[in-house]
């Protein structure tokens, strides 16, 4: 009987970790073709991140919260500046909460209007 109920309890914690789903990245392209983002709305997991990767043009990514400001790095992570820039950069922003999260670029939009995109974490 022990013999069977270990065995009941392995595969019940198997079943478990089998089911933890882990963490995605997701890529938002930042200019290119226009004044855009691609996809400009995207449906994520909490704790997945997205990472922008700016193609061509002037451009960041700003939280219309303020939560993050991005471009050569993010403003206040202590790893870089998050000002307007046209080099190649890269930008990982980490997704935590459920919502829905509205930014946009400082040099060509504004929380909903010009260059803009909405991240929706379910």
């Amino acid at each position: 009987m022990k013999g069977l109920l270990r065995q009941i309890l392995l595969g019940a914690f198997l079943l478990a970790a089998g089911s933890v789903a882990m963490a995605a990245n997701h890529t938002v392209r930042v200019g290119g073709s226009g004044l855009t983002y691609s996809p400009s709305t995207l449906t994520i997991q909490r704790g997945d991140t997205v990472t922008f990767t700016n193609v061509s043009g002037f451009h960041n990514v700003v939280a219309d919260s303020g939560a993050f400001r991005c471009a050569l790095g993010c403003d206040g992570s202590g790893t870089g500046n998050g000002n307007p820039n046209s080099s190649q950069w890269n930008a990982v922003v980490r997704f935590d909460n459920a919502g829905t999260f509205g930014y946009f670029c400082d040099a060509h939009g504004a929380p909903g209007s010009g260059m803009f995109g909405t991240i929706i974490v379910e």
